[in-house]
C-alpha cells in the first residue's frame, strides 16, 4: 500500500466510524491509561459531560480495577488500547498514558475515527511534531491537548489585557513551578498484574523498575522532567498571549542536586529568546513546594502575575511600598473553578458542532518543542540558535578503498564487496581505522556485522590518537561480549559510561547485520542499536574532548573480523 492509498484509506475509515451528535446525545468515550491523570480528567468529563465512560484501557490492572469503580463499575476493561480502538461504539478517547505513548495512542486513534483528548505534553520528541500534526489533519477529527489554561477565564481575561496593551510591551515573561520530592516512599507494584513490555512500548526494552514505572515523567525514555511535565503548560500560555510559539535562542543549565533517583535534572534554569522581542525564563527546584508555579509578564506600563487560581495586575505607576518596592495590584481576579472542567467541556462541544478545539495540536508542538529545546540546552551545554542546521548527509566510505582513512597495521583492514573489513587471527593490540578527518557535533549511522558475534569491535568518536602505540583516547560505541550498544571511554577514563539493558542485547542476532546511530551535541551522546536508544548520556566532567576523528576497532585477542556498511556522517548545529 503506497502512503497515498493509506492516507486514503485513514480518511475513509475515519468518516464511516463518526456519527453526528445531537445536543442530548451521549458521547461514548474509552479511557487509554487509566492512571491518577487520566481517571482525573474522565471524572470531569462523566460528572459535567455527561459522557459514557464505556471503556477503559491500562497495562496494570489494579488501576483499571480503581477506575471503573469510580467511573463506571459496568465499563468493559482491556489490556491492549487498541482493543478499544477497534470499536465501532467508541466515539472518542482520553489518553493519560505516559508521554512516550500520547503521539503513537493519538495517531492510532485518529486513524480508527475517534476523537481524541490527549494529556500534555503532546510530543516526547522534536522528531515527533510533524508527524501527529499530518496524521490529524489528515483525519480531520478533533484533537484537544491538555493544556487547560487556554480555557480558564482568567486566564483568556489576562490575554485580553496584555494583548491590549494594558502593561505597555512586554519584554519580559518569567515563570516558575516547584515541587517537592523529598520524601521518598516505596510504593507498593503488584508485578503479576503489570504488562511491562506494553509499558514500555517503544522505548529501549529492560528489566522491570519500580521507579520508572512509578514515577515515568523522571526518567528519559518515557517523560522529560520539569520542562515537559510543568513549564509546557506556562510556555503554552506565554506563545497563546504572546502571539509568537518559536524560539530563536535558548540557553539553559540543569543539575542533580538532591534528587538522586531521577535521572532529569531536579533543579533547573532555562531562558528562551522570541522573534518579537521578549525573553522568556523557567526556574524550577524539586525540593521545595514554596510558591508552586506562576507567570510573571512584565511590560512597560505595568505587569501581570497569572496563576491557576488567580491574576494581579501592577501599574507601573502605581503606589510602590518602600519596603519591597512592589506596587498594589490594580486589579485581582479569582478563577471560579478547576480549568480542567471548562477544557474538557471544550473538547466535547467541539466534538459535536466540529469547530477547532482551545489546544489544538499544531500549538501544542509548540509548547513541546520549546520544552525539548531548553532540555537540549541543559544536556548539550550549547546555546542553541534556531531553527538549528544539519548539513547534508555524506558518505565516510566509497565502497572502493580506503581514501579518507588511515590505517594502523598494514594487511588488518581491507575493503571487499563494498564493506570495510577488519580482521585478524590473533594480535596483542588494538587496531584502529581512523578518518582523516574530525567532527565535533554529528550525526552518525552505519551498519555492522560482528561474525559469529566472537571478539570486541567498536565505534570511535570525538577521539584522539593516545600516547600508548594503537590506542585511541575518545568514547566509543562498543560492539560485542556484553557491551552492545554500551558507551565506553577508551584509554582515557577507561570504564563504561552507560551500559545497555542486558534485556535489548538479548533481543539481537549477534551474528547479524545492526545498525548504529550515534548524535553527538555538546555534552549530550545518544546512540541506538537498531531502532533502540540504549545509551541517553550527559557528560558533566570537565575538559572533555568535543571533537575529533571517528574511528573503527578490532580488539585485541586470538581472532576477530567485522564488517561496516553504509558509514554516512552530517554535522550539527
Amino acid at each position: 500500500m503506497t502512503r497515498r492509498q493509506f492516507a486514503t484509506t485513514s480518511a475513509t475509515a475515519a468518516l464511516s466510524y463518526s456519527r453526528i451528535f445531537g445536543a442530548n446525545d451521549r458521547i461514548r468515550v474509552g479511557l487509554l491509561g487509566s492512571g491518577g491523570r487520566g481517571t482525573y480528567i474522565a471524572r470531569y468529563a462523566k460528572e459535567f459531560g455527561n459522557v459514557d465512560m464505556a471503556a477503559m484501557a491500562d497495562i496494570y490492572e489494579p488501576r483499571i480495577d480503581s477506575a471503573r469503580q469510580q467511573l463506571n463499575p459496568n465499563a468493559d476493561r482491556h489490556r491492549d488500547f487498541r482493543q478499544v480502538l477497534d470499536r465501532k461504539d467508541i466515539d472518542a478517547v482520553i489518553v493519560g498514558s505516559p508521554d512516550h505513548w500520547h503521539v503513537p495512542m493519538t495517531i492510532a486513534a485518529v486513524q480508527a475515527g475517534k476523537d481524541v483528548y490527549c494529556e500534555k505534553p503532546l510530543t516526547h520528541s522534536l522528531e515527533e511534531g510533524a508527524a501527529i500534526i499530518d496524521a490529524v489533519r489528515k483525519s480531520d477529527r478533533i484533537v484537544q491537548i491538555g493544556y487547560q489554561q487556554r480555557s480558564y477565564p482568567h486566564f483568556q481575561q489576562a490575554r485580553e489585557l496584555i494583548q491590549s496593551g494594558k502593561i505597555g510591551q512586554v519584554t519580559q515573561v518569567l515563570t516558575w513551578w516547584n515541587q517537592n520530592y523529598m520524601n521518598r516512599k516505596t510504593p507498593t507494584v503488584d508485578e503479576s498484574k503489570l504488562d511491562w513490555p506494553a509499558f514500555l512500548g517503544n522505548a529501549c526494552p529492560r528489566e522491570f523498575d519500580i521507579w520508572r514505572f512509578t514515577n515515568w515523567r523522571w526518567f528519559w525514555d518515557y517523560g522529560n522532567g520539569t520542562l515537559t511535565d510543568l513549564f509546557s503548560h506556562w510556555v503554552d500560555s506565554v506563545h497563546w498571549i504572546m502571539q509568537d510559539s518559536v524560539p530563536a535562542e535558548v540557553r539553559g543549565q540543569g543539575s542533580k542536586f538532591a534528587v538522586d533517583w531521577f535521572e532529569c535534572p531536579d533543579t533547573v534554569s532555562v531562558a528562551w529568546l522570541y522573534p518579537k522581542k521578549f525573553q522568556v525564563s523557567y526556574v524550577s527546584t524539586m525540593v521545595t513546594r514554596m510558591e508552586d508555579g506562576g507567570i510573571l509578564f512584565r511590560g512597560t506600563e505595568g505587569s501581570l502575575k497569572l496563576t491557576r487560581p488567580f491574576f494581579e495586575l501592577y501599574p507601573e505607576t502605581g503606589k510602590f511600598d518602600p519596603k519591597t518596592n512592589l506596587s498594589a495590584p490594580s486589579m485581582h481576579v479569582d478563577t471560579q473553578r478547576e480549568g480542567t472542567i471548562d477544557h474538557i467541556l471544550n473538547w466535547l462541544d467541539c466534538i459535536r458542532t466540529r469547530k477547532a478545539p482551545n489546544a489544538p495540536v499544531e500549538s501544542s508542538v509548540d509548547a513541546a518543542n520549546a520544552a525539548h529545546w531548553g532540555n537540549e540546552a541543559i544536556r548539550s551545554g550549547r546555546a542553541l540558535e534556531l531553527p538549528g542546521h544539519a548539513s547534508a548527509w555524506r558518505p565516510l566510505f566509497n565502497g572502493r578503498n580506503l581514501d579518507g582513512w588511515a590505517e594502523d597495521t598494514p594487511g588488518v583492514w581491507s575493503v571487499r564487496d563494498g564493506m570495510i573489513v577488519g580482521k585478524h587471527s590473533g594480535q596483542k593490540w588494538n587496531d584502529f581505522l581512523r578518518t582523516r578527518d574530525h567532527f565535533e557535533d554529528f550525526e552518525l549511522t552505519l551498519e555492522f556485522r560482528l561474525l559469529n558475534g566472537a571478539g570486541n569491535s567498536g565505534v570511535q568518536f570525538r577521539s584522539i590518537p593516545a600516547a600508548q602505540e594503537h590506542e585511541l583516547f575518545g568514547y566509543q560505541a562498543d560492539i560485542g561480549e556484553n557491551y552492545w550498544g554500551s558507551l565506553y571511554d577508551e584509554s582515557r577514563r577507561k570504564r563504561v559510561l552507560a551500559q545497555a539493558p542486558a534485556p535489548a542485547i538479548a533481543k539481537l542476532d549477534k551474528n547479524g547485520w545492526h545498525t548504529y546511530a550515534v548524535r553527538a551535541l555538546g555534552n549530550h551522546i545518544t546512540i541506538t542499536i537498531d531502532g533502540m536508544r540504549t545509551v541517553d548520556y550527559t557528560e558533566f566532567e570537565p575538559g572533555i574532548l568535543k571533537r575529533g576523528l571517528i574511528g573503527l576497532q578490532v580488539h585485541a585477542g586470538n581472532g576477530i573480523e567485522v564488517w561496516f556498511r553504509n558509514l554516512q556522517i552530517r554535522e550539527i548545529s
